[in-house]
């Protein structure tokens, strides 16, 4: 299983902030150029917010999603697929 993180309204010191806090050990990737905005449209979600999380299982189905930030429902998600 491969897990990453994509922040792209955020500096990279307020991502590592984030990743310190709560203890992520997965790669962060720095999105300087907001690819974000190119997508921000063709979103499950009708607020079109962000962030916006995503967990994808081994087959390619969306195991989770959402446009909070919900740790507990997001590992669930994780565990399932170890």
């Amino acid at each position: 299983m491969t897990v990453w993180g994509i922040a792209s309204a955020d500096s990279e010191r307020d991502v590592q902030t984030f990743a310190d806090q709560y203890g992520i050990t997965f790669p962060l990737l720095i999105d300087n150029k907001g690819v974000h905005n190119q997508y921000a449209q063709e979103t499950p979600f009708p607020t079109a917010a962000y962030p916006q999380d995503w967990v994808i299982g081994a087959d390619g189905t969306v195991l989770y999603m959402n446009n909070g930030f919900e740790l507990d429902a997001m590992l669930t998600a994780i565990d399932s697929q170890l």
